[in-house]
């Protein structure tokens, strides 16, 4: 995406989280020059001044301005591609999927009912799937990432992958795996909450694999 490009031929169309998306766009990716991050900056700077009247107004103040990000005082999210649809806004339209719901999600970010929302957004977003985390990992923080665990099911490949970096007691409570990845990990794990709270169908006795059933036994755990 050619950010520069982008604030000069559509400058005048943007939205101020459009501007705040690109800001954070300069500052988090390495593929930009010092100079074309100025020019950039710039830009910005003179299209905020334009936006508010001038630099001095402060964001607050400006929360009432239809044109401006919704602010979240009101607890309640709103979709970035609701308030500026793409067929209205360049820049929706220049974004992918990926680009946009990274918008929304640092837009969520700024609520005072930033968990709850998330936890919101996250449980109507399909397109927020284990395949989408797997591929834009660095999108999210810590907190993030076990929120997502404890409202969707990844496959056991993806907790796998991630055991060392996600809430081990929010994959023994929320996640389905197999028995042997329970055994792997059990030292990991509260065998209490995934025998007890899992979603396992293995962990009642009648489904539970004799093998499994041995393991608890030596580990002096009775069903």
């Amino acid at each position: 995406m050619d950010i520069l490009k982008i604030l000069e031929d559509s400058g005048n169309d943007l939205y101020p989280e459009d501007l705040d998306f690109f800001e954070t766009e300069l500052d988090v990716c390495e593929d930009f020059d010092p100079d074309y991050i100025s020019k950039c900056k710039s830009i910005i700077y003179s299209l905020r001044r334009w936006m508010y009247g001038n630099e001095d107004v402060a964001q607050e103040e400006t929360s009432a301005n239809g044109s401006n990000r919704k602010k979240l005082d009101t607890g309640i999210s709103v979709s970035i591609s609701d308030l500026a649809p793409k067929e209205a806004n360049p820049v929706l339209a220049s974004l992918s999927s990926a680009e946009i719901i990274r918008m929304e999600i640092i837009s969520l970010r700024e609520l005072k009912s930033y968990k709850t929302e998330f936890k919101k957004y996250v449980g109507q977003k399909e397109e927020i799937d284990a395949q989408f985390v797997d591929a834009h990992y660095s999108m999210f923080r810590p907190w993030e990432l076990n929120a997502i665990i404890s409202l969707k099911q990844m496959p056991e490949e993806f907790l796998e992958k991630y055991f060392g970096a996600l809430d081990h007691d929010k994959i023994a409570r929320y996640q389905k795996f197999s028995e042997g990845f329970f055994m792997k990990h059990y030292s990991q794990m509260d065998p209490e909450v995934v025998l007890k709270h899992g979603k396992n169908e293995w962990r009642k006795k009648e489904s539970m694999s004799k093998q499994l059933e041995v393991f608890l036994r030596l580990k002096g755990i009775r069903i």
